[in-house]
């Protein structure tokens, strides 16, 4: 029995290093394999890690633009509102790290393609993030510098100009970033496709039609027949007197 399960580990080895894995050490790295072959990330990284990168950058944006808006509350200037306003934009981030989360669960044709819409969610909660903060500093905030912090952490003085372009620039830096992203998501959809999966969930929607229907639903089709049969039925003409 153990010779057996030894067997089959072994030629599962030996598939997957046919398939383009390669031996680390004493470990067995799978980061690419056939269908992903001469496909890379930023050049020289192979594109399966580039997706893990790509999942851990929009994570750590998401975390990142979290505590930044939440520390502006320590600031006794800015209104609470711009943070409500600034979470609320936000909230696209929080989208686009659950379907990240799902990618690094299970990948799938589905997971895959929720990955370029991450990128774009990320993209666009981003630049809905710097707009605000330029509308907000340019024309709602009243004093010439804006100071964050406290005692304990230290304070950070800009003028309004400095944060208005420091926050630009950022927002740019990480859009063009995530534009690239796409590029590299949708080679890596494009390698992977699996067309048997659409087949299985046309197979899983088949057979969700041709299940029988329960005891309550054929009761409630004959009630509903029998009603309509009744209404459909010509009235008897009354008895002459």
């Amino acid at each position: 029995m153990m010779g057996g399960m030894e067997e089959e580990e072994i030629d599962q080895v030996k598939q997957k290093l046919q398939d383009g894995a390669f031996m680390c050490c004493c470990c067995l790295c799978e980061c690419t394999n056939s269908k992903l072959e001469g496909l890379t990330c930023c050049c020289f990284f192979p594109i399966k890690c580039g997706m893990l990168f790509i999942g851990c950058i929009i994570l750590s944006i998401t975390l990142f633009l979290f505590l930044e808006i939440f520390y502006e509350l320590l600031n006794d200037d800015i209104h609470w509102w711009y943070v409500l306003v600034g979470v609320i934009l936000a909230s696209l981030l929080i989208i686009a790290s659950a379907f990240t989360i799902v990618f690094f669960t299970k990948e799938s044709n589905s997971s895959r393609s929720n990955m370029r819409t991450a990128c774009i969610l990320v993209i666009i909660g981003v630049s809905l993030i710097a707009i605000w903060s330029t509308c907000y500093f340019v024309f709602l905030y009243k004093k010439d510098s804006v100071v964050t912090g406290n005692d304990g952490v230290g304070f950070v003085k800009a003028t309004r100009k400095q944060e208005v372009v420091i926050t630009l620039y950022v927002a740019c830096c990480i859009d063009a970033l995530f534009a690239y992203f796409l590029c590299v998501v949708g080679q890596y959809i494009e390698a992977l496709y699996d067309p048997s999966e659409d087949g299985k969930m046309e197979d899983m929607m088949m057979m969700d039609e041709e299940k029988p229907m329960s005891e309550k639903q054929m009761s409630q089709k004959a009630m509903s027949e029998k009603a309509a049969s009744q209404k459909s039925a010509p009235k008897e003409p009354a008895a002459a007197e």
